[in-house]
């Protein structure tokens, strides 16, 4: 996992750069989008964003593919947004992420199997009806 890098489900292309996973994002009551520079470990949660912006505890961010400025809100939860994980070329990923700020929870989808990490426990996954092995992409 450490080794990943992340794609848009859209259109496919790389979000992974320097070691960053780069996205645009806006706060949910704004109509400007900035960049977002998220830690590319599952669980880690550290980030910073240019320009730099202050969020508050609980407020949603939205996140947007920077190629293609599809809007990556889950289809099973739009609490979470949805990346590709690729491992190498032939194993992807689907994770998930929590778009509510200090929300700290990650889940990492595979055909057979669930990864969480953060904050996020099995017993209270907002998506139960994950069905392993169809990712809505």
């Amino acid at each position: 996992m450490k080794h990943s890098h992340y794609h848009c489900p859209r259109c496919n292309k790389s979000l992974t750069k320097d070691k960053k996973v780069i996205l645009n994002f806006k706060k949910e009551d704004s109509e400007n989008f900035s960049e977002i520079f998220l830690a590319p470990e599952p669980g880690n949660y550290e980030f910073y964003t240019l320009p730099h912006t202050n969020f508050k505890k609980g407020e949603r961010v939205i996140f947007h593919c920077p190629k293609c400025h599809t809007d990556l809100t889950s289809k099973r939860d739009s609490k979470f947004a949805h990346l590709k994980m690729k491992v190498n070329d032939f194993i992807y990923f689907e994770a998930l992420f929590s778009t509510i700020y200090g929300d700290k929870r990650t889940y990492v989808i595979s055909e057979s199997d669930v990864d969480t990490y953060g904050d996020a426990d099995y017993q209270d996954m907002p998506f139960p009806d994950v069905s392993i092995g169809e990712a809505p992409y």
